[in-house]
């Protein structure tokens, strides 16, 4: 029989992101019922001494407090994001978020949604985008922009750390739009998942703890001007931990330096629905790129297309597509991922190959079981029996969609998994929305399953050494390339 057992001091989660539906809705700070950002029933007092317990899912998992969040403006994070690049200054961030927001036009642009670069599988991509096109020509930094980007909220993704150490996790920034400019209405949220570095990672994951147990200490510091100066300090000085460098960096995005290098991890992710025409999702990394690349006066940074990261075409679960039966035999291979009943373990990680360049939450292109043809039904069939598995295909192939970029914000909510498991719900389309407000899925869910990771991880540390039970379970981690939180490398949840 064939199992999957994922480290049990190390789990996985869905990501701190946002969006909703309805009406175009305003930032408010606080929110106006006077509500707390996250519920205070779901936190205790904490400690930071080891063993750590009770650790507040706010401010050590996630962070929507107005004080925090002021000092997190869209222009600093722009700013810093371009400043870094080692870019010429003649570019400006006006025109760096401009040339962004061209991406979704059609033009002679390099980057541009025609560009044949972009999708070049052909799955379908809308092109060009005329309502976020609008964008390409606001100005959301000027002092009396019509067009605003307001920070929502601060995540904490340590679990997304790769088992090995390869780096110590993302940690995002979430910003919505806000707009008084008559002709951009809707909503927008774009998130900045920023990729830490391992100064060490010869030393492996245990080079991570001070990053572990600085977001678990906030837990511990009853001022949100003194937590908002550290997370500062962490974001943007690279201070706040020794030996880490600031988490707003271009290369903590996926920077590629040059016209044919290869993206790193980390990302940049928008959810837009502007003038409420449709909601849809892509993904983004930055590039250098120059005419010269020992001299910054000829170098710009772009911010570009990538695949939206575990979200395979519909057109692959046929047999009409020339990439169908490599595709195919990649995903028989993940049942076992897919297989857990935990939501908080469920993963997959296509090839990038086979993903899609926009994910759509008001469509229903990622219900894979409704294009998946006879002979791989009877194969997933197949495979689950071989398993032991009570599942059925359509069990597995619905868990594939709560994946996908629209299956986790819209399209999964509250659908059955199999086994008496359902999918948690979103806001709508969001996990955060302008209000800070946070998701039933983050609060009941990912959220404290992330806390557990956090607590777990530092724990089996307490004597100076992982436990010899932690250490087994990192060791499987490493060989079956999980995140310490459970999920495969790379994938973006």
């Amino acid at each position: 029989m064939i199992t999957f057992r994922p480290a049990a001091s190390v789990l996985l989660v869905i990501g701190g992101f946002a969006a909703g539906c309805g009406g175009p809705i305003s930032p408010i700070d606080p929110p106006p019922d006077g509500r707390e950002p996250v519920d205070a029933s779901i936190d205790a007092p904490s400690t930071s001494a080891c063993p750590a317990a009770n650790t507040p899912i706010n401010p050590s998992l996630v962070v929507n407090d107005p004080t925090v969040l002021a000092r997190f403006s869209f222009t600093r994070v722009m700013d810093q994001l371009r400043a870094s690049a080692d870019v010429s200054s003649a570019q400006s961030t006006r025109a760096l978020f401009q040339a962004w927001m061209r991406t979704f036009t059609v033009s002679g642009q390099s980057g541009a949604c025609n560009d044949p670069t972009v999708d070049p599988n052909h799955f379908g991509m809308a092109c060009p985008r005329g309502p976020e096109s609008k964008l390409s020509v606001v100005d959301p930094f000027a002092s009396n922009a019509a067009v605003r980007f307001r920070p929502v909220g601060l995540f904490n993704r340590f679990d997304l750390a790769p088992a090995n150490g390869a780096n110590c996790g993302e940690y995002r920034i979430v910003f919505a739009m806000s707009s008084t400019d008559p002709t951009i209405g809707g909503r927008g949220l774009i998130n900045f998942e920023a990729l830490l570095p391992n100064p060490t990672p010869q030393d492996g994951i245990a080079a991570c703890l001070p990053v572990a147990q600085f977001w678990q200490a906030l837990g511990t510091d009853p001022s949100p001007v003194s937590r908002a100066a550290k997370l500062e300090a962490f974001y943007f000085g690279g201070t706040a931990v020794p030996g880490f460098p600031p988490v707003v960096a271009a290369q903590s995005y996926g920077l590629a330096r040059g016209a044919t290098a290869e993206h790193g991890f980390g990302q940049i992710r928008t959810n837009f629905f502007i003038d409420l025409v449709e909601w849809q999702l892509r993904e983004f990394k930055t590039r250098r790129s120059c005419s010269d690349s020992n001299d910054a006066a000829t170098c710009r940074l772009v911010i570009e297309h990538v695949t939206n990261k575990a979200n395979p075409a519909e057109e692959l679960f046929g047999n009409g597509h020339p990439k169908s039966a490599s595709f195919q035999s990649q995903f028989l291979a993940q049942i076992p991922r897919l297989a857990v009943d935990d939501p908080s373990l469920i993963t997959m990680a296509p090839a990038d190959t086979f993903n899609e360049y926009e994910s759509v939450s008001s469509a229903l292109n990622v219900k894979y079981v409704e294009f998946t043809f006879p002979e791989l039904l009877s194969a997933i069939g197949t495979r689950l029996t071989g398993m032991g598995s009570t599942l059925t295909a359509t069990d597995v192939l619905n868990r594939a969609t709560t994946q996908t970029c629209a299956g986790c914000h819209q399209v999964s909510n509250n659908v059955a998994l199999g086994r008496g498991l359902r999918w948690p719900p979103s806001l709508e389309f969001t996990h955060i929305d302008e209000n800070h407000a946070l998701s039933q899925a983050l609060l009941t869910t990912f959220l404290p399953h992330r806390r557990r990771v956090l607590e777990s991880f530092i724990n089996a540390r307490c004597s100076g050494a992982p436990s010899a039970r932690a250490k087994l379970d990192l060791d499987l981690a490493i060989a079956s390339k999980q995140t310490i939180g459970g999920s495969a490398i790379g994938a973006p949840n």
